[in-house]
């Protein structure tokens, strides 16, 4: 089995730096020329299907990138982090790396846990691998989730930090199982 995993395209949350989470912002005229772009690399990869986050920036996305036509399915676990309170906050306001830390120093509030976002990204991975041992599928997802996904195949980094997994706006990664 060969998973892609790509991160949407950028919004304006992004380019103003800015905490995503589940907001429903569309992509950029960036983000849009992103996803067009990743597609044209797409064209000599074989791939079955695609499972996406159903948020509005992930769908269109995988609307974009899919020249192939190929069947799209939405999964809620590949959802962003629900960041709570911190939903479009200044990321300067806030540590990434103890954001995005297993044991973090500061209570977040209302956010969900990072435990949390990997144990759901975790058991949709193992559900995949199950299901579709043959296949190949484009994962396309959130910055967070991505994290997530790279830690289920590199491994939880010593020190929690998920943060030296990050990924840019429609950056591509090959993942086999």
């Amino acid at each position: 089995m060969k998973i892609y995993v790509i991160r949407h395209g950028e919004t304006d949350v992004n380019l103003e730096n800015r905490i995503n989470s589940l907001n429903e912002d569309d992509l950029n005229k960036t983000g849009i020329m992103q996803a067009r772009e990743v597609g044209k690399k797409l064209e000599k990869i074989n791939y079955d299907f695609i499972i996406s986050s159903p948020l509005i920036r992930t769908k269109h996305t995988a609307e974009l990138l899919n020249i192939k036509n190929k069947k799209i399915n939405y999964d809620n676990r590949l959802i962003e982090r629900d960041a709570g309170i911190f939903t479009k906050q200044s990321l300067e306001n806030i540590d990434s790396d103890d954001w995005w830390n297993l044991n973090p120093k500061e209570d977040y509030k209302d956010a969900e846990t990072v435990k949390n976002v990997l144990d759901r990204i975790f058991e949709f991975l193992d559900e995949l691998k199950m299901k579709y041992k043959d296949e190949t599928i484009l994962l396309v997802t959130h910055g967070g989730t991505s994290k997530a996904i790279s830690s289920y195949f590199n491994g939880i980094p010593e020190d929690g930090n998920l943060e030296k997994y990050k990924h840019n706006n429609c950056e591509i990664h090959e993942y086999n199982l």
